[in-house]
């Protein structure tokens, strides 16, 4: 098993919360949802949907802990891994940066009516999306390769950052509609989001480095 002195459970929660921040803060199908449904059902609609959606993540990561343990104990996996991971982390902070611009809250008229339950809309709106397979097979999956190093705690503490991030950001969104959008200040947000994308591309080159030294 390698063990990554560096990392911390302090510092693999904040990662796991910066990660998921930014993640969580990017336009996408479950944050449209989120709003749309916000504005029919109230700001329960966000804890709800993050549920459904940790439910699914968490079946995930143990999938990754317990079925691929000996696959990622594999020097040229872990480099593979990290390598990849760190130019998608690069790519995703490069195109949040690049689309704050056009950064927008709004939501189209059409999907403001789901007939989902929150909690399952979570779950299956995850579930069809490809880019989520691709985070975790990428960035989630080379940061449970530095988390095993602390063992079972490194990897919740990872996991915890990475979901309380998602649940922060969608209360805010869902109650903030709730109470008339009287929290969503979009510059604020574009400040958040510019900040945690620099730290994308800078967690981006730690994975390039280190999975640079597993193949040296």
């Amino acid at each position: 098993m390698f063990y990554l002195g560096d990392m911390t459970l302090l510092s693999l929660f904040s990662v796991g919360f910066i990660m998921g921040l930014t993640g969580a803060m990017a336009p996408g199908p479950l944050l449209t949802v989120t709003i749309g449904e916000s504005a029919r059902r109230g700001g329960i609609v966000g804890p709800l949907i993050v549920l459904g959606h940790g439910i699914l993540e968490f079946a995930l990561l143990a999938l990754i802990v317990f079925g691929a343990a000996n696959f990622l104990n594999n020097p040229k996996v872990f480099a593979g891994i990290a390598l990849s991971g760190g130019i998608v982390l690069i790519y995703m902070g490069y195109i949040t940066i690049k689309g704050l611009k056009g950064y927008s809250l709004a939501v189209e008229p059409a999907a403001r009516k789901q007939g989902l339950h929150p909690v399952l809309a979570g779950i299956i709106i995850s579930l069809s999306n490809p880019y989520w397979f691709i985070w975790w097979i990428t960035i989630g999956m080379g940061y449970v390769m530095f988390a095993r190093g602390l063992g079972i705690y490194g990897i919740l503490a990872f996991f915890a950052g990475h979901i309380l991030s998602d649940l922060a950001w969608y209360s805010f969104v869902s109650y903030g509609i709730q109470f008339g959008g009287k929290f969503l200040s979009i510059r604020i947000i574009k400040s958040v989001l510019f900040t945690c994308s620099l730290f994308l591309i800078l967690f981006g080159v730690y994975f390039i480095i280190k999975g640079h030294s597993f193949i040296q």
